[in-house]
């Protein structure tokens, strides 16, 4: 049963939502006097606390050992994972949208810029549904980009990929792709069931050498959360779904180190707890559009006389898709 393989990046994407809304958070020391002599950002990154404190405190004892890890700073990871059953919509109903756009046609150049002295490197937006991701090249003349062309054309787009230049010295360059209309296949729908509700539990952990430090942080976090703070996330790209997820802050604690001889590094630690209530997606299937309908319908009593009729109902045009502000045509026969 199990061996088909898919991935919807579902996991992966809660980890880029939490730590996402973490990642602009910044801290001021001033002296006696309010004037602001230090401003900076704290970074923000996956894994366990202890591991963050570990390396700091060798760059601490031993400064020959150069590990590039210093206080404040945040980290996050999943502590785990549980279903939720209060969650649970109707397992066999389906989420559907068109087969997607499979690939582009070609790079429309905008701007060449100027000032280049080698081709620069050009980068197309990943391909959201998973599949290959496409390719491309840019030729200069004289420090401007003359000609971008495709070297793989990618598949599985659902609308047109960002298509960034950047290198090779110059600059002002500007590109767009354009997506081949001829493979969007209109006949065929994407299909996924209902997803499956997750509870995400995850410790956020505040590092820091000075309680002022942590204050600052603590204070630029905790007024969003009452307890709860949604966010949109694009769960499925290729079927279209957003969902607001809620995030709900359950505890915080805090740690002080503060034992040992008098050259011992103290260390803050506040650790908030979260639950992100996110869901899980299976495989991805395909089914066809439905184009036309045909009923034979009456009655057939001994009492009287029967009644037979054929409905048959055609969207106007036939071609016509889920998004198209378009009609049905119904004829009604006797039979």
């Amino acid at each position: 049963m199990f061996g088909k393989y898919f991935y919807n990046k579902n996991i992966r994407n809660i980890v880029i939502l939490f730590g996402t809304i973490f990642n602009d958070i910044n801290i001021r020391r001033v002296d006696s006097d309010g004037v602001i002599k230090q401003n900076f950002k704290i970074p923000i990154a996956y894994g366990p606390a202890q591991k963050y404190l570990i390396r700091a405190e060798q760059n601490h004892i031993d400064d020959t050992i150069h590990v590039g890890i210093s206080l404040p700073r945040m980290s996050f990871e999943i502590i785990t994972m549980t279903y939720d059953s209060t969650r649970k919509l109707q397992t066999t109903k389906k989420i559907t949208e068109l087969k997607p756009l499979n690939n582009l046609l070609n790079i429309q150049l905008d701007d060449g810029g100027s000032g280049y002295t080698t081709n620069p490197t050009v980068t197309i937006e990943e391909s959201p549904s998973n599949e290959e991701n496409a390719t491309a090249t840019a030729e200069i003349i004289n420090g401007s980009i003359t000609f971008i062309s495709l070297t793989n054309i990618g598949s599985g787009y659902t609308k047109k990929p960002t298509v960034t230049i950047t290198g090779g010295g110059g600059s002002g360059a500007k590109a767009t792709a354009i997506l081949d209309p001829d493979t969007n296949d209109t006949n065929r729908l994407a299909a996924i069931y209902t997803p499956v509700p997750y509870n995400f539990e995850i410790d956020l952990s505040i590092m820091v050498l000075n309680s002022d430090d942590g204050a600052q942080i603590l204070e630029q976090i905790l007024p969003y959360f009452t307890p709860e703070f949604q966010v949109t996330m694009n769960e499925m790209a290729t079927l279209g779904i957003k969902r607001d997820i809620p995030i709900i802050l359950n505890n915080i604690s805090t740690e002080d180190d503060y034992e040992g001889d008098f050259i011992s590094r103290r260390n803050l630690v506040h650790t908030l707890s979260f639950t992100v209530q996110g869901y899980l997606y299976g495989p991805t299937s395909e089914q066809g559009v439905i184009r036309e309908i045909d009923v034979n319908a009456g009655t057939d009593f001994d009492d009287v006389d029967v009644k037979l009729i054929n409905i048959n109902v055609k969207p106007n045009p036939t071609t016509a898709v889920p998004d198209d502000n378009s009609s049905t045509t119904t004829t009604i026969t006797d039979l």
